[in-house]
């Protein structure tokens, strides 16, 4: 398998774990998405709102590769990796789902020989940074799977069934 179809499963999985757990967390009353819980960025909708503003964070970067900046263009400008985008899932949802569209439709744009591409950036402390894209894709996919392991845990704490969240076992990730 070219290593672009790997990320172009990844981002086809990020989208159905992100509308799984959203799912999930919409049973539950708004006191408790937003209730202290002790995850690193507090709450269970604090969570969620850091992985919109890193998602958005990461697509105005790799929007250098590959020009995707007019399906950014309206999309807030976070701060600060713990700015509140989103009060409620109503809000949230359709932010999230447009973000993993956008990953999906950037991630069909890979080639093969774009695997020594290499991006350049500055990073949240100011610092130029340039490293390869795959190892980019691969941080991005694995920091998502890292907060929504902790948004299951919070979940399973809840006495909130998720579903099953293995990549082996996701329903079709080809579309």
């Amino acid at each position: 398998m070219p290593w672009s179809d790997i990320y172009r499963r990844y981002a086809r999985y990020n989208r159905a774990m992100n509308q799984q757990l959203l799912d999930a967390c919409s049973t539950l009353q708004h006191g408790q998405l937003n209730q202290s819980c002790g995850l690193y960025f507090d709450s269970l909708l604090g969570t969620w709102n850091h992985l919109l503003v890193t998602d958005i964070y990461w697509l105005n970067r790799l929007s250098a590769i590959f020009p995707i900046l007019e399906e950014l263009r309206d999309l807030p400008t976070p701060a600060t990796f713990n700015t509140q985008l989103a009060h409620d899932l109503t809000t949230l949802r359709p932010l999230r789902e447009r973000l993993d569209d956008i990953y999906i439709r950037w991630c069909d744009l890979l080639r093969a020989d774009d695997a020594r591409d290499v991006l350049v950036f500055t990073n949240s402390l100011g610092q130029d940074v340039a490293k390869p894209l795959d190892l980019i894709l691969q941080h991005i996919f694995n920091h998502q799977t890292h907060h929504r392991g902790q948004i299951t845990a919070e979940l399973s704490r809840l006495g909130v069934d998720y579903g099953v969240t293995d990549l082996l076992f996701t329903p079709d990730l080809t579309d």
